[in-house]
């Protein structure tokens, strides 16, 4: 293999599978550990792009190492190269057992009763416990181990203490969830529920500090939007805490009308500290670093970025003050919350806008429609929270002013559906689609392989649809509760589909490989976007001159043309090197034909 064979568009498994020598350039810029012997499919330019590497020095880099005498390659996971995997196993079961598939029976208890006080408040806390906890820490924590190591090009700290935080979470939410809703009748359990509760705040004070001694040894400093995921960091540990504090009030309530003035003092500002404070701020981050350098989209505005990160955070406190201090000193104070709403909606749209994520990707894969719509749901929970007074004191008098929520001023109804708005719609389709990205490469799976998923997406979005809009219409009838009852089981089949997909590829499947030039062309067929470059040549081989004199100089070499031309599509060519495959296409058919006035021979390059 010669220095000249190393390209842009190289495939890591080709490069990997002739040259072994160079593994540890790779290693050293965060590959260990990620896609088995011969890492993830992915280029040499992708790589750099993911991992905030100058293709430049990565390129000579590994020239360099060609010369090294060969050494066998290290492939040994150590402790912290697939601590993902315990962490998503970990979540994906809590949330099909204990989070979405019981938050689904409690929603058809409601329907069937027609009422939502039909379920205990023990029962939907446990619930939301293990959602918050279960669903959203665990593949927050899992990502962060796995991922912000290899980022910051170095290795994680503490691996075996990070293996003990999953396990602490995980101990904890299985006593929080399956104890809680039995207090009521077993008072023995306050104890090992209060102790699980502490245990939590244990594991996400531990992975906390896991993450930070991690970074200073990394010796980088935090990008603009690593700051958004710190200020998250310390919402999680406010919220563990907080958590804790009022699990303890909530049990020591001596009757039911003092755990009810608990809930309404203090349980509206939990959840937008777990929500808005942790969830939100950890995917506004989680999104400035992958949108742009996954998907090649507009750079996200560091100046812009850096503005907007000390106004969430006051908007966040304003909302979670205010909502304390409406309940103790009286509604003046809902001035402070709504103005805090209108700050925090500005500051996000401005921020998401800048990114232009519905705007033509670079690259594009089956999780980018999940962030997408993620993000449309963002706005529509944030569209339905600015618009609550006037649903609240306007439309709902108009259209049922009988209805129990128009007489006590309050529809539980419709805030809650604000709440599944942003808690399913934007928080957990955006786990679904990053861990759809992430999984397959960390296993070294070619995402082209495997399923799109367009099962999982419809049902989720419209699981998701029909719970907000049902729950919100039960104000006005009760003929709406089924649809909102069904909505949960169309969400949590859904998220069962996509969760066994990626066990699967966590726990060893891999997809029956295919022969990459098994899609031949015939003599008389049409070239499409979809061919794959390898089949185009096959059938028509004048046309690599077309091909070389169009961008694709690496097709001229032949050694990366006969590993690179069979993996890839003449669309996904054309994305790597930045021209329209519409318009390549259509000079690849004018060209094509006849075949026997070209007169050409093959380059032999090296």
């Amino acid at each position: 293999m010669k220095h000249e064979h190393i390209q842009p568009e190289t495939l890591i498994p080709d490069l990997l599978g002739v040259a072994p020598q160079v593994r540890p350039v790779l290693d050293r810029y965060g590959l260990r550990g990620c896609g088995g012997e011969l890492g993830p499919m992915e280029t040499l330019a992708f790589f750099a792009e993911a991992h905030e590497v100058p293709l430049p020095r990565l390129l000579g880099e590994l020239r360099a190492a060609l010369g090294a005498a060969p050494e066998p390659a290290e492939t040994s996971a150590g402790p912290g190269d697939r601590i993902y995997r315990l962490f998503f196993l970990a979540g994906i079961a809590v949330t099909l057992t204990l989070g979405a598939a019981w938050g689904a029976y409690l929603l058809l208890r409601i329907a069937a009763a027609e009422r939502f006080t039909a379920v205990g408040l023990h029962e939907v806390n446990a619930h939301g416990h293990a959602q918050i906890f279960g669903w959203v820490g665990l593949f927050v924590m899992g990502f962060a181990y796995q991922a912000f190591p290899r980022f910051k090009h170095t290795d994680l700290a503490f691996p075996r203490l990070a293996y003990a935080s999953g396990f602490m979470m995980l101990a904890g939410i299985l006593v929080r969830s399956i104890g809680e809703p039995l207090v009521a009748t077993q008072a023995w359990l306050h104890l090992p529920i209060l102790a699980a509760a502490w245990l939590e705040v244990m594991a996400v004070m531990a992975f906390v500090a896991i993450i930070f001694v991690t970074w200073r040894r990394s010796g980088k400093p935090l990008a603009f939007y690593d700051a958004y995921i710190a200020s998250a960091m310390l919402w999680f540990v406010a919220q563990a805490v907080y958590d804790a504090l009022y699990l303890a009030a909530t049990l020591a309530a001596s009757d039911r009308e003092s755990l009810l003035k608990i809930v309404a003092q203090w349980q509206g500002s939990l959840r937008e500290i777990q929500i808005h404070g942790f969830a939100l701020l950890m995917i506004l981050g989680v999104s400035q670093r992958m949108f742009h350098h996954f998907y090649g989209l507009p750079a996200p505005s560091a100046r812009l970025s850096r503005w907007m990160l000390p106004v969430l955070n006051l908007a966040i406190v304003g909302e979670v003050l205010s909502l304390i201090l409406m309940r103790s000193q009286g509604h003046a104070w809902s001035a402070l919350w709504y103005g805090s709403l209108v700050v925090l909606a500005a500051a996000v749209v401005t921020l998401v806008l800048n990114w232009r994520i519905f705007a033509a990707p670079r690259e594009s894969d089956r999780s980018l429609k999940f962030m997408r719509a993620a993000y449309a749901w963002l706005f529509v929970s944030l569209a339905m929270l600015l618009l609550l007074p006037a649903y609240q004191f306007v439309l709902l008098p108009a259209l049922a002013p009988q209805a129990a929520a128009a007489q006590t001023g309050f529809s539980h109804a419709y805030y809650g559906a604000i709440r599944h708005a942003i808690t399913v719609g934007f928080v957990s389709l955006m786990i679904v689609g990053v861990a759809a990205k992430v999984v397959p490469t960390l296993n070294g799976v070619d995402v082209r392989a495997l399923s799109s998923l367009w099962g999982p997406f419809v049902l989720l979005n419209l699981g998701c649809a029909l719970r907000v809009s049902g729950q919100v219409t039960t104000d006005l009838t009760a003929t709406a509760f089924p649809f909102a009852g069904v909505s949960g089981c169309l969400e949590v089949t859904g998220l069962t589909l996509w969760g066994w997909h990626l066990s699967r590829l966590m726990l060893g499947w891999r997809p029956t490989a295919h022969e990459p030039d098994a899609q031949a062309l015939l003599p008389d067929e049409a070239i499409t976007a979809e061919h794959r470059v390898s089949a185009v040549l096959e059938c028509y081989p004048h046309l690599l001159a077309v091909f070389v004199a169009s961008g694709f100089k690496p097709l001229a070499t032949p050694w990366l043309r006969k590993t690179l031309a069979p993996r890839i599509t003449i669309a996904q060519a054309c994305r790597i090197i930045g021209i329209d495959d519409s318009a390549f296409v259509m000079r690849l058919n004018e060209e094509r034909m006849p075949a026997a006035k070209h007169t050409f021979s093959l380059p032999v390059i090296g």
